[in-house]
């Protein structure tokens, strides 16, 4: 079963971004603790979308740059795609979609 995780760079939003996402028809969406790297001391939660073809993870990516405008305050999202890991952020969300998506066709 393919899946993208999400990360906010606000841990705050990460309930409305779980929100939304669950909005994604045949798409699960998991909260998860993400694994603590060499030197770290606290980790941080992500979300993982689950779902039976690529084109319903396109669908949750293509929602990104909304779910980023809807926010008060800036946000940015790491995605990970594969073995693909971006920031999504106001200033470069056109370019890396077009990577994200190209990435869950190869």
């Amino acid at each position: 079963m393919p899946n993208v995780q999400f990360a906010v760079s606000n841990p705050a939003e990460l309930a409305s971004l779980h929100s939304w996402l669950s909005r994604v028809p045949d798409a699960r969406v998991l909260r998860e603790a993400q694994p603590l790297r060499p030197g770290e001391q606290g980790g941080w939660d992500v979300l993982t979308v689950l779902a039976s073809g690529s084109s319903v993870l396109a669908v949750a990516i293509r929602t990104l740059p909304d779910f980023m405008r809807s926010r008060r305050s800036t946000v940015s999202i790491k995605v990970k795609v594969k073995d693909l890991e971006v920031e999504l952020t106001a200033a470069n969300v056109e370019d890396v979609l077009r990577t994200l998506l190209k990435a869950l066709d190869d």
